[in-house]
């Protein structure tokens, strides 16, 4: 067949498929659906490419190892030719298949802004069927977009996307006859929904109890007949609301699991991204408060979570496990009330006979009688963690306080010995806070950019220190985030250095004693990590309560509400310096001529020159999501002048040689720096955040 006749060939084959399936079928699988049609893609990369490239073709690129998810996605953005987009989609069920879940938020994205985005819609969908988290998290992106005003052009489009999604999660993937399917993956219809329904369903209320715990007011007559303070019996009524609400949680989670036959596929999935899917079996009331600020009141859960497969395997109960797990419960601890999930004694799965089906009825009552008095329960948890305190000592005895009180991984040992599912070999304690009434979607691409850049200087063997941590949106104004133990605010720490009257450098040298040197080079490291981040993605409101030390001397970032030149108090652009670097952070490092400065400054250099070879990367995953998704960083701002101004900052321009004097001008523009004091000081009288 000459050219020419190919060529019309492919046309019309690609006209007939558009017409039966693009069109019609959202639930298109371009790569099971007309193996033909793709046979011809490739025909047209090799004969399209080949008399314009030496080296081979496009096809050859798409097809090597060379070719990862971020090539992919810059060819997704800057590529008009629905062949291409076709094909590389095709090697999204073929290549990357498990590598989607990082670019959920790109891929959804840019469904809203192309023109020929319905392959990409058609892979999230049949993905989605087959992974069940990956369905949860696109539900809630697309809920986001679609309960936002600045997308009402785009709601019918976005109505059909979630009624295919929840079509699909009924009824399954299109199946191949020649291929055989395990039930583990292909659960039934009821099953299915069940677990996406309970999912939603426990953050909508998690978000709702967020946004009821601000709303809450004392009784005005206990005000009068009492001489606790109006703030005191605040703070007691949400307190009590949240943990009458943890153990109505509770209570959802035995009635979910215990039955004649238990199902861990209709479990509430935790979602952030792991390679197991892991189910909430139980939230500990002990670990778990809320904290109020002036706009919103987060919750923080801290529960036990074991994998779901491991539940699979033990899913009946025999009365050797219901008797040992009563033994077990005393009924003065707060977080008692646990659900119980018997193990197999054999290979053999057996019915739970009558008496069994008893003794664990007798179980469950005893554990909802234990927690009656929700305040004195939660009392006697607040006191025993006040009695645990002080028997946990700093590194060095000469110091008068701990601000990390004790390890995480002490506290989580103790959890897993002491919990009612301590025999599963996946039993994890896992915490993260729930945010209501603030939009993350924008703190969601920037800890992609975090986590990309961690990535990029893991790969290139450079110690800069970042601390990535899951941040999960579930509707367009509320979300998750991951909880960062061992950690205290640098306003929290300045106000007990204060208190102390010891400075900075001194709390280091007393608090880490022998470990001090490991750990002012962690603070180093970590600090060019950091600088380096916040100077590349113009992350502005730097003051110390979004700066965190952890225990091993670590500075991390958080809450970036303000990124690629936007700035609090509408532009003002106070906060110019390129990145933060106090008095203290210097005296720590030993001042400008030190040997820890210098390793300070190559550090930052280096990152730099990693940064520049990766440029495109990063400007293609902020690109994406520039293109459909309206985020404060975006709005009413030309993207293409944003995506300039970050590549002038990589410095693609200039040379590596020429790169040093400038990137030394950040530095003196940075350290010490005026203005950034005088943001400090501003926190200081508005919000009473420590300089």
């Amino acid at each position: 067949m000459s050219i020419g006749k190919e060529r019309k060939s492919f046309d019309k084959e690609r006209d007939l498929i558009e017409k039966d399936n693009f069109t019609s079928d959202i639930n298109l699988n371009l790569k099971d659906s007309n193996q033909k049609y793709i046979t011809l893609l490739t025909k047209k990369l090799k004969y399209k490419y080949n008399s314009k490239q030496k080296n081979g073709s496009l096809y050859d690129l798409f097809t090597s190892e060379l070719f990862t998810m971020d090539f992919l996605i810059d060819y997704l953005i800057h590529k008009e030719e629905t062949f291409i987009i076709d094909f590389i989609t095709n090697l999204l069920y073929e290549k990357f298949k498990n590598n989607t879940y990082y670019y959920l938020p790109q891929l959804c994205s840019l469904t809203l802004s192309k023109k020929y985005y319905m392959p990409i819609q058609s892979f999230i969908i049949n993905h989605s069927a087959e992974d069940l988290m990956f369905a949860v998290s696109t539900n809630w992106i697309i809920d986001s977009f679609l309960k936002d005003t600045r997308l009402i052009h785009k709601q019918k489009q976005y109505i059909k996307f979630t009624e295919s999604l929840e079509g699909i999660m009924i009824n399954g993937p299109k199946k191949d006859k020649n291929k055989i399917y395990d039930n583990k993956f292909y659960m039934d219809k009821e099953r299915k929904l069940a677990q996406f329904d309970n999912t939603l369903n426990f953050y909508n209320k998690l978000n709702r109890i967020c946004l009821r715990l601000k709303e809450l007011r004392p009784d005005s007559s206990l005000i009068s007949n009492t001489n606790i303070t109006w703030e005191e019996l605040l703070k007691k009524k949400r307190r009590k609301y949240l943990y009458e609400k943890i153990k109505s949680f509770n209570d959802d989670i035995i009635n979910t699991f215990t039955g004649k036959v238990f199902d861990p596929y209709v479990g509430i999935i935790l979602p952030f991204e792991q390679k197991t899917k892991k189910i909430i079996v139980h939230i500990l009331s002990k670990y778990s408060f809320f904290f109020a600020t002036k706009e919103r009141i987060p919750v923080k859960l801290t529960m036990e979570c074991i994998d779901a497969d491991e539940l699979n395997e033990n899913k009946t109960m025999d009365e050797e496990f219901l008797i040992s797990r009563a033994s077990t419960l005393h009924g003065n601890e707060l977080d008692n009330e646990n659900n119980v999930i018997g193990m197999e004694s054999d290979e053999k799965k057996k019915e739970m006979s009558k008496t069994e089906i008893d003794e664990m009825n007798m179980i469950l009552e005893k554990i909802k009688s234990e927690n009656e008095h929700p305040d004195e329960e939660i009392k006697k948890g607040e006191e025993k963690v006040t009695q645990e305190q002080p028997k946990v000592q700093p590194k060095n005895q000469n110091i008068i306080f701990n601000p990390f009180i004790k390890p995480w991984k002490e506290t989580e040992k103790e959890i897993k010995e002491n919990s009612h599912f301590k025999l599963f070999k996946t039993l994890s304690v896992i915490s993260f806070i729930a945010k209501a009434n603030d939009d993350l979607r924008q703190e969601v691409m920037t800890m992609q950019l975090i986590k990309k850049y961690d990535e990029i200087f893991k790969s290139e063997n450079i110690p800069l220190k970042l601390h990535p941590y899951e941040i999960i949106i579930t509707s367009n104004s509320s979300g998750l985030i991951e909880f960062l133990p061992d950690t205290i605010s640098f306003d929290a720490l300045k106000k007990k250095l204060l208190e102390n009257n010891i400075t900075f450098t001194e709390f280091f040298q007393k608090h880490f004693g022998d470990d001090f040197e490991e750990c002012q080079k962690n603070f180093a490291e970590s600090l060019a990590g950091y600088s380096l981040v916040c100077y590349l993605l113009a992350i502005k409101d730097r003051h110390n309560g979004n700066i965190l030390l952890d225990k091993d001397g670590c500075i991390i970032h958080i809450d970036f509400g303000f990124i690629l030149g936007i700035s609090p108090g509408g532009n003002l652009n106070f906060e110019n310096a390129p990145f933060k670097i106090t008095r203290d952070y210097m005296n720590l490092m030993g001042g400008f001529d030190s040997s820890i400065f210098c390793y300070f400054k190559s550090l930052f250099l280096r990152g730099i020159f990693a940064a520049r070879r990766t440029v495109n990367i990063i400007a293609n995953l902020i690109e994406a999501m520039g293109l459909g998704v309206p985020m404060p960083c975006f709005n009413g701002r030309n993207l293409k002048e944003i995506i300039n101004a970050f590549k002038e900052r990589c410095f693609v321009k200039y040379s590596e040689v020429e790169i040093v004097p400038l990137v030394n001008t950040l530095f003196e523009k940075s350290v010490n720096s005026w203005r950034t004091t005088q943001y400090d000081y501003f926190q200081k009288l508005t919000n009473n955040i420590q300089p």
